[in-house]
């Protein structure tokens, strides 16, 4: 699982590019640097943009599970309940003493459902990034 998790930073990445690209039209936009765009074009990219910092909540949160998954795998964590007592101090868990650590299943299947989150969070921002170029070039045709 770790190394599945760290596969997932080169869609972080891709979603970094489109928030920067997505906040740059807006930004040349809104300074004059481009011709005006169409409100279509607009909101597109205004929706992109705020879902890259969705992604980036999401892209923590994994960097997280990576990094404790990696530790539980090479030892360096000593199991379950210290995975816990981690995620309690960290204010992810509650601190309920006498509460049974989830399984290993359980939190595979928790960190594989934020997995398909990212992935449709950067999914979706790509679809608004290329809804806003396709409606800039549909209402505004180059010369």
């Amino acid at each position: 699982m770790a190394a599945l998790l760290g596969a997932q930073r080169a869609v972080g990445t891709w979603s970094v590019m489109s928030s920067a690209l997505a906040a740059s039209g807006l930004l040349a936009a809104a300074f004059g640097l481009v011709p005006p765009m169409a409100d279509a074009a607009a909101l597109f990219l205004v929706a992109a943009a705020l879902l890259g910092l969705t992604e980036r909540y999401l892209a923590f949160r994994l960097r997280l599970d990576e990094a404790l998954f990696h530790a539980l795998a090479t030892g360096r964590l000593a199991g379950l309940p210290a995975l816990d007592d981690g995620l309690a101090w960290l204010g992810r868990r509650p601190a309920t003493p006498g509460t049974p650590p989830r399984s290993l299943h359980e939190r595979l299947r928790g960190t594989r459902a934020l997995l398909r989150r990212h992935l449709a969070t950067v999914l979706l921002q790509t679809l608004f990034l290329t809804a806003a170029l396709a409606a800039g070039f549909l209402l505004h045709p180059p010369a």
